[in-house]
């Protein structure tokens, strides 16, 4: 039973991060042209937090195993939601891309440590349904939650939304501290 529980709890968690991404996501390049950057500045941005994910992935993986993904899924909750008020701090297209590369490693901590604890909760014979089951639910989120946030966004505005988006995904955390690995 603890694994279905472990399993409530990472996407509780991961579900309230991914509205929270829905409703900025799509209006990320609007913030970038407020920034006075350009739509290449844009790729620039989305292709450096890329490339910092992947060149930490392994290592990320790597320590997980040996710490624990519990801990990396904390920490990454954490600074995830430190780090988004830094968005509203930065004023060049340089800042961004400096901003991009951490929130590469942060995304690289959630994603490997993600992927690696579904594994550790999912019995074999049905890891692919639950995966499945995960995925569908998170991405039903998104897709909401990113017809939402043209609503939001145009009546508070982005700035509004990076507050609440930091403060949601801290809240996130709080179900992360239940799992028992």
């Amino acid at each position: 039973m603890s694994k279905l529980k472990n399993f409530r709890y990472l996407l509780i968690s991961t579900s309230i991060s991914t509205l929270v991404g829905g409703i900025i996501g799509p209006f990320y390049v609007l913030f970038v042209q407020k920034l006075g950057g350009t739509l290449e500045n844009f790729g620039i941005s989305f292709g450096l937090m890329a490339v910092s994910q992947s060149l930490t992935s392994y290592m990320i993986g790597k320590y997980s195993d040996k710490l624990g993904r519990k801990t990396f899924l904390i920490l990454s909750n954490i600074t995830s939601a430190i780090a988004i008020l830094f968005y509203l701090a930065i004023s060049s297209p340089t800042q961004l891309f400096i901003l991009q590369i951490f929130y590469g490693i942060i995304g690289a901590m959630w994603r490997t440590s993600e992927t690696a604890f579904l594994g550790d909760i999912t019995k074999r014979k049905i890891r692919g349904l639950m995966i499945g089951k995960y995925n569908a639910i998170v991405g039903l989120l998104e897709g909401i939650a990113m017809i939402i946030g043209g609503f939001v966004v145009g009546r508070l505005g982005i700035e509004v939304m990076f507050y609440v988006s930091s403060f949601a995904i801290g809240i996130s955390t709080i179900p992360l501290f239940l799992i028992k690995e």
